[in-house]
């Protein structure tokens, strides 16, 4: 395809790029672009046995693209037409559709059927028309295929992001045919399309992406196509280009701008703009604050450093070795974590429940509604297994884990116990970036609160309360404490249970109430 052609194509996908919102995806019918992912493979490997196919995921994440790539093959195998948007069928028709469902997994039938739809449409639809299909569908079964493309991180996979990127952003390589133009020679389209298909370029493009997914946002495969295009164009044309006489380039500022964009993916890249990166330089070397923004950003892309490193967002690099760590290893117990990134976590977890104390002994506030805002109760937790593992682990089939699993952006510590029927439970605290950035500032001391609703806001009190609640002698030791100025002529004291075993006494226990503060 000739530049000029490239050029008028991508403009489809970015109109002014204010979001996807004006993308032309949905309603593309031509074959020039089509790359295999991973769901194509996944399906067609499996085609024959499949009766039930159910796509989830946002408006953009290629749910209609992946059924168009299939449909010849869905057709040869009985697949009924498909239903391209679940959302929009009646509630009547719902629940017909859930009723085929469920024949479909009871076995009552060989109809074979395809949906796309919004993940929390369809659970709520099942919810409300065929509660018991929910617990079938998270059964195993060579006949139901369900794929979440909310999980799926596209530049997760190095390889499958610069095929995209190649097929996508593809030209002949060729000078543009217009001679006359002022720009001709020096078209900054041009610049743009070679360097995004690039070795470096693609990897620039892919870093951002995968960065604001390890953040806990979401790029679907129409956004990126759109952000692809809006790299090469920044929304404008050759011809307004040429009314505007503009020769500058501007592709170092242009992704990192904030108050020029409107899309909640280009938002999250400006959040992370390299310019407002601490980092070690001479600013002295530097005319302007502008002109060192302006080299910051454009390090990032041309220069050689860790590119996730260079982004303003905090413990990034570290998240990212974490979230890598449990890709290959599906747990660690807390007793084995003894250096590293984990470490750290640890670290700056006991100092936020140590409440600045230079004991060891970790503290869980957990004071009764009833004893109002005068008392506080406060347990030292005695020693706790913990349990650091991959996110959405099943302890109960550890013998059925597979290795890097799709997507993941987060993990877990748990506390793991034996139920009365013998299966494991587990009381978990996600981590995600947002705690991990918490707990990596509290072991940098960067910022420490002991304020409880403070750990409340990330859970860690709750968690600790959780299993005070289910493990038998959890805490070693109870702290009262009277915060009220009426009830300041009132001793704070601790309260603990020993349990003694004297070879001349027999068992016995003891209450020790001591004196605090």
């Amino acid at each position: 395809m000739k530049i000029s052609e490239k050029i008028e194509e991508l403009l489809k996908y970015c109109s002014v790029y204010q979001g996807h919102v004006n993308m032309m995806d949905e309603r593309r019918t031509d074959d020039d672009f089509h790359v295999t992912l991973q769901e194509e493979t996944d399906i067609l490997a499996s085609l024959d046995k499949l009766q039930f196919i159910l796509l989830t995921g946002e408006a953009g994440d290629g749910k209609s693209r992946l059924i168009r790539a299939l449909w010849n093959k869905l057709q040869e195998c009985g697949f009924c037409e498909p239903y391209m948007d679940f959302s929009a069928e009646t509630e009547e028709e719902k629940e017909k559709i859930l009723q085929r469902i469920a024949d479909i997994i009871d076995g009552k039938t060989d109809e074979r059927v395809i949906i796309a739809a919004n993940v929390g449409i369809f659970t709520k639809s099942v919810l409300k028309y065929q509660r018991s299909l929910m617990e079938k569908l998270n059964r195993e079964s060579e006949r139901v295929k369900i794929i979440n493309f909310e999980k799926r991180n596209l530049a997760q996979d190095e390889k499958i992001f610069q095929k995209i990127v190649q097929a996508f952003l593809k030209y002949d390589g060729n000078l543009c045919g217009n001679s006359e133009c002022q720009f001709y020679g020096k078209c900054a389209f041009q610049e743009n399309l070679d360097y995004l298909l690039s070795e470096k370029g693609i990897e620039s493009v892919r870093v951002m992406c995968d960065a604001v997914c390890l953040i806990g946002e979401h790029v679907t495969f129409r956004e990126l196509l759109s952000l692809l295009s809006y790299m090469v164009t920044f929304g404008e044309s050759c011809r307004e280009r040429g009314i505007k006489g503009n020769q500058d380039n501007g592709f170092i500022e242009s992704v990192f701008r904030q108050e020029q964009h409107a899309d909640q993916v280009l938002l999250h890249m400006s959040d992370m703009d390299p310019a407002f990166k601490n980092s070690r330089i001479n600013t002295a070397v530097y005319a302007s604050v502008e002109e060192c923004r302006r080299e910051k950003r454009k390090n990032f892309f041309y220069g050689q450093e860790n590119q996730y490193g260079l982004l303003a967002a905090d413990y990034l690099t570290e998240f990212r070795e974490v979230i890598r760590f449990f890709q290959n290893e599906c747990y660690i117990d807390s007793a084995e974590i003894q250096n590293g990134e984990l470490y750290r976590l640890k670290r700056g977890l006991g100092r936020l429940t140590r409440r600045g104390q230079s004991d060891l002994a970790m503290k869980v506030v957990d004071t009764p509604v009833m004893l109002g805002n005068d008392i506080q109760t406060e347990f030292e937790l005695g020693n706790i297994d913990m349990i650091w593992h991959r996110y959405g682990l099943d302890f109960n089939s550890l013998d059925k884990i597979s290795n890097m699993p799709e997507g993941q952006n987060r993990f877990s510590i748990s506390y793991v116990y034996q139920e009365e029927d013998g299966i494991l439970g587990a009381i978990t605290l996600t981590v995600d970036y947002r705690l991990f950035r918490f707990l990596m500032m509290a072991d940098d001391y960067y910022y420490l609160s002991y304020n409880s609703k403070t750990l409340e806001d990330y859970q860690i009190n709750s968690f600790y309360q959780k299993i005070l609640k289910k493990k038998k002698g959890a805490y070693e030791r109870m702290h009262v404490r009277f915060t009220s100025e009426q009830l300041k002529h009132l001793c704070d004291f601790s309260l603990s249970v020993q349990h003694l075993n004297h070879f001349l006494k027999g068992q016995s226990t003891v209450v020790k109430i001591r004196k605090e503060g």
